[in-house]
C-alpha cells in the first residue's frame, strides 16, 4: 500500500528533498515507484538548494532496519491553508479515513511540519470540530541527561522563571553560553550565545512557563552530521554542515556544490554510534540528533536533538529516505497512541522507554505568539 508523506512548509525545497531521494536507486539512478505531487499550482517565490549526490554525503549500503519505499509525497503550500482540505480530511479524532487522496490525511500517513505551523493548522482544525494534530518528541530534559562524555559539555534546562532569578551562570556553563527554545522557536529568539544580562533581556516578553535550554560553547566545530533514530536506533544519517575554517560563521552545508568530497565519511560510523549510545543513555527517542566533530579524532558530541517531524531532511538516497518517512509517521499520535505502540515490532521497545520522549506541545511563548487569527501574517518561523 502507498502511503502520503504531506509536507506543510513554506519553503518548496523540503518537500522536493524528500521526493528527489525517493526517486533515486542505489545502483542506476533510475526512479522507483516513489512519486511526489502538490495539491496546489507549484510556481512561487520560496528558493531552494539543490542536493549534490556525493559519495561522502550518500551511503547506500543495506540496512536491515530500513523501511517500505512505498511512499509518495505531497505539498501544502501554506499560503493556501486557510481553504485547504488536507486540514480538515479524517474524521474528528483525526484518525484520518483510510488511504489518502492528494488533500486528505490517512490514518498511515505521515507528516512533515514545522512547529509554528502545528499552532496554525491546529487551530485551523479545532475551528472545523477535528482534533489537533498530535506528535511525539524527545522529551525537553533529555540532552540535559545526556552525560557531559557524550555532550561535550554543561547543559541546563529549566524554566524562565527560575531562569530570571539567576546573577549568573551556574555550574560550568560559561560566561555566555548558548540558550534556546525547548518546544518550537519564537523569532526574536533564536539560539545564540548570550551572557546573563543579554538573556535577561531577550527573555523579557517570555511566559513563565517557557522552558529554555541553557549549553556552554563547544569550540572549534568543524563539521556537523544528523542521524535519524527510530525508536533508539540509527536509520538515517549524513554530514550536512561545515564550518570553513572550524568555529568560524562561514557556513557550507551539504547542498551547496562546493561541499562535493569535504564531508568526512568516517564520521559516519561514529555519529551513529555516538547517538545510539546517548539513547542508551537518555532513553530511547524516535527524532534526530545533530551531532558535532573539531578533529579527525574526535569521539564527537551531541548538540541537540530535533523531533524527526520537522528535522530539515537531506540527501541520504531512497532506502534511507524511506526509513526516515517511517520514522516521521510513527511519531504521529493518532487515537491517543503513537503509530509506533500499535506494531508489535515497536512494543518491546516502547516498554523500556523511561520518559524519552513526551507528546510535543509548543512552547506557551510560541503557542502565545500565534494564538491571534492565524492567517493574519505571512510571516512563519
Amino acid at each position: 500500500m502507498t502511503r502520503t508523506l504531506h509536507v506543510f512548509s513554506p519553503l518548496a525545497w523540503i518537500g522536493e528533498v524528500f521526493g528527489e531521494e525517493l526517486e533515486t536507486e542505489p545502483d542506476t539512478g533510475a526512479p522507483n515507484r516513489a512519486c511526489v505531487s502538490n495539491d496546489t499550482d507549484t510556481t512561487g517565490g520560496d528558493g531552494r538548494h539543490t542536493p549534490t549526490a556525493t559519495s561522502e554525503a550518500i551511503d547506500r549500503r543495506p540496512r536491515a532496519h530500513g523501511g517500505s519505499r512505498d511512499w509518495r509525497v505531497v505539498v501544502h503550500h501554506t499560503w493556501n491553508l486557510a481553504g485547504d482540505n488536507a486540514l480538515t480530511g479524517g474524521d474528528a479524532n483525526g484518525d484520518g479515513d483510510g488511504p489518502s487522496a492528494a488533500g486528505r490525511i490517512g490514518e498511515h500517513d505521515a507528516l512533515w511540519i514545522a512547529p509554528d505551523l502545528i499552532v496554525r493548522c491546529n487551530a485551523v482544525r479545532m475551528r472545523n470540530g477535528l482534533a489537533p494534530w498530535r506528535f511525539m518528541a524527545p522529551a525537553r530534559q533529555w540532552m540535559a541527561n545526556l552525560p557531559t562524555e557524550l555532550s561535550g559539555r554543561s547543559i541546563v534546562v529549566t524554566q524562565v522563571d527560575e531562569l530570571r532569578c539567576w546573577r549568573r551562570f551556574p555550574g560550568a556553563l560559561g560566561e555566555r553560553p548558548w540558550s534556546q527554545l525547548c518546544d518550537g522557536r519564537v523569532s526574536g529568539f533564536n539560539a545564540a550565545r548570550r551572557d546573563i544580562t543579554e538573556l535577561h533581556h531577550a527573555l523579557s516578553a517570555a511566559p513563565g512557563d517557557s522552558t529554555i535550554m541553557v549549553s556552554g560553547h563547544l569550540a572549534g566545530i568543524s563539521e556537523e552530521w544528523n542521524v535519524t533514530m527510530r525508536r533508539g536506533r540509527a536509520v538515517a544519517s549524513c554530514g550536512y554542515c561545515l564550518h570553513l575554517p572550524p568555529d568560524s560563521h562561514r557556513i557550507v552545508t551539504v547542498f551547496d556544490e562546493s561541499a562535493k568530497a569535504l564531508f568526512h565519511a568516517r564520521y559516519r560510523a561514529r555519529a551513529e554510534h555516538l547517538a545510539e549510545r546517548a539513547a542508551a543513555a537518555a532513553g530511547p527517542i524516535s527524532a534526530s540528533p545533530l551531532i558535532a566533530f573539531r578533529t579527525p579524532s574526535d569521539p564527537g558530541a551531541i548538540l541537540e536533538a530535533e523531533p524527526v517531524w520537522c528535522a530539515t531532511p537531506y540527501p541520504v538516497g531512497a532506502h534511507d529516505m524511506a526509513a526516515v518517512i517511517d520514522t516521521i509517521a510513527e511519531t504521529r499520535i493518532i487515537g491517543g497512541t503513537a503509530l509506533a505502540a500499535r506494531k508489535a515490532a515497536g512494543a518491546a521497545d516502547d516498554a523500556v522507554d523511561h520518559g524519552a520522549e513526551h507528546e510535543f506541545r509548543a512552547d506557551p511563548w510560541m503557542a502565545r505568539r500565534w494564538a491571534v487569527e492565524p492567517w493574519a501574517t505571512g510571516h512563519h518561523q
